[in-house]
């Protein structure tokens, strides 16, 4: 394959500066992964496709994530993985644990089936190649459940986006801590985009390849309808209203409500004091389908996230907070609510944990653990990584510190004895690694970010100097990181997917693998050493998951059962495929694309 840019044949413009079409075959509102995909698997089948996006830069949220998608039975390196899975063996995991009597098993085995083919049409008509790695499912104790289907976006080179590669979001600082993904390393290789950067690039790339007019600063407000069906969008450029006719369909996806505080009042119990996802998701789509008649489910749910504000930093003018991840699974810390009770697994997946956060108590109507606090002590402040802190290092202001228990307590408002009590309580279980009351470090997925070094044990430079292996590993990636991404982007500009596979799975299994038995010591320990710390950790979503109702082809169902002609969503602008049960890493982004695709598919057929 050529190693040289491919011709754009589309570009992004903004809407007031370079206009909008009267008319197209298919109009795609939202740019992130799911919009981005049905835009090139529209415009991949011979259709004339436009892309609105509301904010001024394209991506979403999916351009700030980490990118990966959630594909069973994919096939790729299975023999450097050392893995294996079937369609069975998923289908036994999504419907396990009565999901079977909720969930739609025809979408279920759509998704299945379509999920390693959008994988592959992905690296055919972009420059991306999906890196699979050892990352066990969110729930990875149950029947089914696999260590081997998430596939994360390999290096990409910007350069063949041209002036384009400007207008894509870039990311966002991370607090995780330790992973077993080497994100020092991969973090600190220059020159080529990663994670959720890199799918965005790569998808807006493939769209401009085949024509696709993508237009940003264009809010789609009202669905045009009439005896035939959906026949366009009208749209707010910010300088007035103007309206696009769709000859074949609109596909709506872009992204869910929860930047909007009425409707998540309304939907979900109360606003979110926080958000952790870009702003523009605001609810429109929802808005839009309910005027035309869609059939709406899954509006009380979200992805959920826990996220920690730190303030001055910000996307687009407006707060976003740190994801709280790998970070609750180390030992050392807990996390309590007001009366210093803790209140669920901390290790949990961030998704569980977070609904834990926004349950409501019945007796009175509030969610009593939707604000937290992440309790820690000396012995986690000298070993971990924490709010792009080093070991030992000095913390921001949002972390509070004291000497005792009772004194930080105070400082936080939280109730001292009740601090104490539960801490008093959990450090001689923790002490042997048992969980009584939560089960932390039970199950592979809560283990595998875990403290543990599988290589040299006790010997390791992570075990008896934290920060001396934090600054080898920086000088590491700063050494190294010009040369590998001259490479990895040269590779990645030939488009040769097999090839990037072979220089990377590999070694990262090698490291990645031993997680998936680290021991339970590494997931929970006493909290017992001075000074004290703690930081408040607030109940967020990436995302809603609610909206119109979709069949197995991506149409938007109507409220008397049958599909709305020539209207599709995709994403968290509704579906709720799976009814909020996150499968792994990767496990929103990949029902977006799937289903995305399948809709671009079908509109540009119409």
């Amino acid at each position: 394959m050529a190693s040289t840019a491919r011709k754009l044949k589309g570009f992004v413009g903004k809407a007031t500066e370079s206009g909008l079409p009267e008319q197209v075959d298919v109009v795609v509102v939202g740019s992130g992964a799911s919009g981005l995909t049905a835009a090139l698997s529209a415009a991949a089948n011979g259709a004339d496709v436009l892309v609105l996006e509301s904010e001024h830069l394209v991506g979403g949220t999916s351009a700030i994530s980490g990118g990966a998608i959630w594909v069973p039975h994919h096939r790729l390196s299975y023999d450097a993985l050392k893995a294996d899975d079937s369609p069975e063996q998923a289908r036994t995991y999504l419907l396990g644990q009565g999901r079977d009597q909720v969930l739609d098993h025809d979408i279920v085995d759509t998704f299945i089936e379509t999920a390693p083919k959008v994988a592959r049409f992905i690296e055919e008509q972009t420059y991306l190649s999906w890196i699979p790695v050892a990352w066990p499912d969110y729930t990875s104790d149950i029947p089914g459940a696999s260590n081997f289907r998430s596939l994360f976006p390999g290096p990409f080179s910007p350069s063949v986006l041209g002036d384009a590669a400007g207008l894509v979001r870039p990311p966002k600082k991370s607090g995780m801590a330790r992973n077993p993904l080497p994100l020092w390393l991969i973090n600190g290789i220059q020159g080529v985009w990663m994670a959720g950067y890199a799918m965005i690039g790569a998808l807006l790339e493939g769209c401009l390849h085949h024509g696709v007019a993508v237009r940003t600063g264009a809010r789609a407000t009202q669905l045009l309808k009439d005896s035939t069906g959906i026949t366009g969008v009208v749209v707010d450029t910010g300088a007035g209203r103007e309206t696009v006719r769709a000859s074949k369909g609109v596909i709506l996806a872009s992204g869910g409500f929860e930047g909007d505080d009425d409707l998540t009042a309304k939907h979900l119990g109360a606003p979110f004091p926080i958000q952790t996802s870009a702003r523009g998701h605001v609810g429109d789509a929802m808005r839009m389908v309910e005027e035309v008649g869609a059939d709406m489910v899954g509006t009380d749910q979200a992805w959920w996230m826990p996220g920690i504000s730190i303030p001055g930093e910000e996307l687009d003018g407006a707060p976003i907070s740190r994801l709280v991840q790998g970070e609750r699974a180390l030992p050392h810390t807990i996390m309590v609510n007001a009366e210093g009770k803790r209140f669920g697994n901390e290790a949990a997946s961030y998704n569980d944990l977070g609904a834990v956060m926004r349950e409501v108590n019945p007796a009175n109507g509030e969610m009593p653990n939707a604000t937290a606090w992440m309790i820690f002590d000396e012995c986690y402040h000298q070993r971990y990584s924490f709010l792009s802190t080093p070991p030992g290092g000095d913390y921001p202001a949002v972390v509070q510190k004291a000497a005792t228990l009772e004194e930080l307590a105070r400082k936080c408002g939280i109730d001292p004895d009740g601090l104490a009590r539960t801490v008093r309580e959990f450090n001689p279980e923790a002490a042997k690694s048992r969980d009584p009351w939560f089960g932390r470090g039970t199950t592979t997925f809560e283990r595998f970010f875990g403290d543990h070094n599988p290589f040299l044990g006790r010997f390791s430079v992570n075990a008896w100097a934290p920060a001396t292996a934090e600054r080898g590993r920086a000088l590491i990636a700063k050494l190294i990181g010009p040369l590998a991404g001259r490479i990895m982007g040269n590779i990645a500009k030939a488009r040769n997917p097999e090839r990037m596979r072979k220089q990377l799975v590999g070694p990262l299994a090698m490291v990645m693998r031993p997680a998936l038995k680290n021991p339970a010591t590494g997931a929970i320990g006493p909290v017992d050493t001075a000074p004290y710390y703690a930081v408040k950790v607030e109940a967020s979503a990436i995302g809603t998951l609610g909206g119109p109702r979709t069949d197995a082809k991506g149409r938007v169902v109507g409220t008397e059962g049958t599909a709305i002609p020539g209207l599709y969503a995709a994403g968290n602008v509704g579906g709720a495929t799976t009814q909020g049960f996150y499968g792994g890493a990767g496990g929103t982004i990949v029902l977006g694309v799937a289903f995305g695709y399948l809709a671009g598919e079908d509109a540009a057929a119409r």
